[in-house]
């Protein structure tokens, strides 16, 4: 009977493994670059439904594990260089309120180790200032004189990268170049091609974003496929207001993942090499991200590492078949079956059931010998997760509207200043609910019964399992968590 009940939860089990592994989210890889021996890798993750713990790189046919932990660029406090490149023509006067303001609001939002330099083009590409400090940004965009009759957009781009490549790099600093314009092309000489400058943003370390201005749609969706190309993001001030525009780059920027990989034991000559990352949850494979990097020459030997961690050991991820990832840039865990074979998930499964019974008849077997109970084994150390809160209605302590926490015992929400997340709500309890995890499993409980809590508007009554994207409502304070 022991063995029946063994075995059935062997199944069950494995049957919970294969639907996480369905479960699992998208992650893209939008800069990748090596500096001093180390791979950095800017990735954008999307429907994570568990906290993903681990990743590891594969390049040149070997695999890197991660050096230190897997954070965001503001958690981890990773330098960001903005780039301002304003088209200063005499097309622009129009638009230099919107063009301050979106300056503004970026220097605002920018966070810590942030560095702007401002450029501008017209018939050349000129630098007005550097290492300009958030607070003196819109006071050196006053000065910008908008009077040049030649526009040399594609050439003030290329030259923008040349400027870059020769700026000293701070470690993993993430490089982004802003290009405000109205998107108009008139260089007499031709300038640099566009399709020539399409790849060149493709395969550079710098992410190109655009602010587009004035009405040319034709002349703004060009300019926004160069910024596409780059993995940046293309924003037209019509569409939306000048200062949510520079808040939500920020933003957006500061939410991209990190990741470094020490290259010790690499050799290349150089040249351009295809790079797959993949993140874990613990021990499950969450998901898979694929692009191109450019690698120096490597002796095998690695940089310095003076600003490497040891790494984390990760779980062999398995291997792919032929119908496997392919050349895009972003993969589940999970591909879908192919005409030819069997899916993945099914045959992880099977595998899962055959080592767990197996498992499973090895511990009958030592219940049944073993003289007495051994000491506990020292479990892993919790590792925390992380979290971001966007206010949808009501107001945060500061006048925030995000915040970015790590879970590890419980979060706190209410109005006492003591809370771990302050809402500024008449109707809320001191400590209104407290968010904890169990397992790798968030959960919400309501600890004051006399304000009501709501979760994706249904009343919480004592607690419950959340997931990533659920809706938490405190009061009059609504509250989405992501996770």
């Amino acid at each position: 009977m022991r063995r029946l009940t063994s075995i059935f939860l062997a199944l069950l089990l494995a049957g919970l493994m294969c639907t996480g592994a369905l479960a699992a989210g998208s992650a893209e890889i939008v800069r990748a670059f090596v500096y001093d021996g180390t791979l950095y890798t800017y990735v954008s993750m999307d429907g994570m439904e568990q906290p993903v713990t681990k990743a590891e790189a594969r390049v040149g046919g070997q695999t890197f594990s991660a050096a230190g932990r897997l954070e965001t660029v503001r958690q981890a406090g990773a330098p960001v260089t903005w780039l301002l490149l304003v088209d200063n023509s005499t097309s622009m006067p129009a638009f230099r309120q919107e063009a301050e303001e979106f300056a503004r609001s970026l220097a605002q939002s920018g966070g810590e180790n942030t560095r702007f330099i401002l450029a501008t083009f017209g018939d050349a590409f000129t630098v007005r200032a550097e290492d300009v400090s958030p607070e003196e940004l819109s006071g050196e965009m006053e000065k910008i004189p908008f009077d040049e009759r030649v526009t040399r957009l594609h050439t003030a781009i290329s030259q923008g990268l040349d400027y870059f490549e020769e700026l000293p790099r701070q470690r993993n600093e993430l490089r982004c170049m802003v290009v405000l314009s109205d998107g108009v092309q008139y260089d007499p000489t031709g300038g640099v091609p566009y399709e020539e400058l399409l790849e060149r943003v493709s395969a550079s370390d710098v992410m190109l974003h655009s602010v587009g201005l004035g009405g040319d749609r034709e002349a703004l969706d060009s300019m926004g496929r160069l910024a596409e190309a780059s993995g940046g993001s293309h924003q037209i001030m019509e569409e939306v207001p000048a200062a949510e525009a520079g808040s939500t780059l920020a933003e957006d920027s500061g939410r991209l993942f990190v990741t470094g990989f020490d290259l010790s034991g690499l050799s290349s000559e150089g040249g351009t090499e295809q790079v797959s990352v993949t993140f874990a949850a613990g021990s499950e494979l969450v998901c898979r991200a694929e692009g191109q990097v450019e690698l120096p020459k490597l002796t095998g030997e690695g940089g310095t590492g003076a600003d490497v961690q040891p790494p984390v050991q990760l779980p062999e991820p398995p291997a792919q078949t032929q119908n496997g990832i392919g050349g895009g840039s972003t993969s589940t865990a999970n591909p879908s079956a192919s005409s030819q074979g069997i899916s993945p998930a099914i045959i992880v499964g099977i595998i899962a059931v055959a080592g767990i019974a197996t498992v499973s008849g090895l511990l009958v077997r030592k219940r049944r010998s073993a003289p007495a109970a051994s000491d506990p084994v020292p479990q892993e150390e919790q590792r925390g997760i992380y979290m971001r809160l966007e206010l949808v209605r009501g107001g945060l302590a500061g006048g925030q509207s995000q915040q970015e926490l790590e879970l590890r015992d419980e979060l706190i929400i209410g109005t006492d200043p003591l809370c771990d997340i302050v809402v500024q709500d008449g109707e809320a309890a001191l400590r209104h609910v407290r968010l904890f995890s169990v397992e790798g499993a968030v959960y919400v409980e309501a600890l004051d019964f006399s304000g009501a809590a709501y979760i994706n508007g249904e009343g919480l009554q004592k607690t419950r399992r959340l997931r990533g994207g659920d809706e938490v409502t405190v009061g009059s304070t609504v509250i989405r968590l992501k996770f």
